[in-house]
């Protein structure tokens, strides 16, 4: 990313990389959909699957070619995530964390996640969440590595999904820049002086360089994990590729060429939630989406629910509130504007908030 690039903010507007240094942004969200669109620069898609009322928040620091973060998070999610091209997302879970996924491979609380920009990955992670996001654009990484001695680390860090971490080291790295970012934000400032911004960005690299020892290589999977993962993925992978249909178990079942215990068993290894529970928690997010889209056409909550399969009203809004924490003809009421076109850095919409198109009679 050079000076004269810009990204794209959280509320969509184009800002040039130079006038991001120092920015500081604390947001505290209600709406599992707004979290997606509430870290700077990323294009993110959140599926709750979790009942009950959601809450997020972030709280976010710009040190020019560095963006660090801390996400909070009530409920397990789904997330689909692309981080800003031509660069490194470094994501350390809080130190008392339950287990979560970063694509295939295992992220427990002495581990970090390790993608680069532009390319999607998923992160399943489950209730009461923290992670603290470090993402470093990949000439400030090369120059670090260069005069750290470590110039093979960009190829080690593109083989692997997530790296295992002493866990003393990983405890000093979480505390020191969670409470930067906590200071930071107590500051009521906007901005940081660049001398501290400059500051700062040794004192990160200079600290997760520290976590990479000479001897780390990314976690080894097990067959069983990964053959369980690559079938979840690859059932998610296929219901949203043909958003004009709607499937059942037996539909996945037949097209990954597996047994429903199978499947079965991969979806409570992988999510600890059944298939059907899991395709409805996608259908509910979908109409969620759908609703707060005032682009999407549909007025009614009645033909949103249709056009994603549920046709017990009764049923459907019983579900709907015992998921969101609220009825369906609020979050129609309440919308969401140009506030929820979520944006990539280079402009790309995301697919959410569409709907399948309706199926031919």
């Amino acid at each position: 990313m050079k000076d004269s690039d810009t990204i794209a903010m959280a509320d969509g507007t184009p800002l040039p990389l130079g006038d991001t240094k120092g920015r500081i942004r604390v947001s505290d969200v209600g709406d599992v959909d707004e979290q997606a669109a509430n870290i700077t620069a990323w294009y993110q898609e959140y599926d709750q699957l979790g009942a009950g009322k959601f809450f997020g928040s972030i709280t976010e620091v710009w040190l020019g070619q560095m963006q660090f973060f801390l996400e909070t998070t009530s409920h397990a999610l789904r997330q689909t995530c692309v981080v800003w091209p031509g660069a490194f997302w470094f994501g350390l879970p809080r130190c008392d964390s339950a287990d979560g996924l970063v694509n295939a491979s295992p992220l427990d609380r002495n581990a970090i996640a390790v993608r680069p920009g532009g390319a999607d990955f998923e992160l399943l992670t489950p209730e009461d969440y923290q992670i603290l996001g470090v993402v470093i654009d990949e000439t400030l990484l090369e120059r670090h590595a260069h005069v750290a001695e470590r110039p093979d680390l960009l190829d080690l860090l593109r083989k692997g999904e997530s790296f295992p971490l002493l866990a003393r080291q990983k405890a000093w790295f979480w505390q020191r820049v969670s409470h930067t970012l906590l200071e930071a934000a107590s500051l009521g400032q906007q901005r940081l002086p660049d001398t501290v911004c400059d500051t700062l960005v040794e004192e990160l690299m200079t600290g997760l360089f520290e976590l990479f020892d000479d001897h780390i290589a990314p976690v080894k999977l097990r067959h069983s994990n990964l053959s369980y993962r690559r079938l979840v993925s690859g059932a998610r992978d296929y219901v949203l590729s043909q958003p004009d249909q709607l499937f059942s178990v037996t539909d996945l079942c037949e097209q990954l060429h597996v047994s429903r215990r199978t499947l079965q068993n991969a979806f409570h290894s992988v999510l600890g939630i059944c298939p059907v529970s899991y395709l409805k928690a996608l259908r509910l997010n979908a109409v969620r989406r759908t609703l707060r889209n005032h682009e999407s056409g549909f007025s009614t909550v009645q033909d949103v629910a249709a056009l994603w399969g549920f046709w017990h009203m009764s049923q459907f809004a019983a579900d709907y509130f015992a998921m969101f924490s609220e009825h369906p003809s609020e979050t129609l009421k309440a919308g969401g504007g140009d506030g929820m076109c979520f944006r990539y850095p280079s402009g790309e919409r995301s697919r959410a908030g569409h709907g399948p198109r309706p199926l031919n009679t």
